[in-house]
């Protein structure tokens, strides 16, 4: 794994966290706000691609630089950089529920971002692959919650539980009972999606 080379935001991503450390209770800031930020950074200016690359390239600077920082300021002042997609912030004395000497050993995503080869190797056919595995899983997790929602169930229901519910909507809504033969087909449908 290649961690050796510099990240040149992040001085800049520090300056940005402790500015937002002062309002504590301002709204989550997110990645995307760090992006916005440094939009016009000479590092971002200097990349040799364009289109998602790209934005692949300054997202992985902005994360490189995060984790890198997580474990510096944990290392050096005991601060813990909590970094979700949505939500970076640096956590502070009783903020921080995780009151250990080590910062979790096993975090496959820092590992990740911590490693140039990805930064460097990537290329626009990948991206292309990584975004439209990430937009097949929105829709597979998109069209679960639909077919959850047609059988009235909610987030997390075992396969027993969908598999009583459509039981017990067949029998309601069967067409040989009286049922509307498209509601019926829509349960079907539902329960057919969820088998998979």
């Amino acid at each position: 794994m290649n961690t050796s080379q510099q990240n040149p935001l992040i001085p800049d991503i520090l300056a940005i966290l402790r500015r937002n450390l002062a309002s504590l209770s301002a709204a989550p800031y997110g990645v995307h706000h760090l992006l916005t930020e440094l939009s016009d950074h000479p590092v971002f200016e200097s990349l040799d691609c364009a289109g998602e690359l790209s934005l692949f390239k300054k997202n992985f600077l902005i994360m490189n630089g995060l984790h890198r920082l997580r474990r510096a300021l944990w290392a050096e002042e005991r601060l813990l950089l909590q970094i979700e997609t949505l939500d970076v912030r640096l956590l502070v004395g009783g903020q921080s529920s995780m009151i250990s000497d080590d910062l979790p050993t096993a975090d496959p995503m820092a590992e990740y971002y911590l490693d140039w080869h990805h930064y460097h190797e990537t290329t626009q056919e990948q991206v292309d692959a990584l975004l439209d595995s990430f937009w097949n899983r929105f829709e597979k997790a998109k069209w679960q919650q639909d077919a959850l929602q047609a059988l009235g169930l909610g987030q997390g229901a075992s396969m027993d539980e969908i598999k009583r519910r459509y039981q017990a909507l067949a029998r309601q809504h069967h067409p040989d009972r009286g049922g509307d033969p498209a509601h019926f087909i829509e349960i079907r449908q539902a329960y057919e999606a969820l088998r998979c």
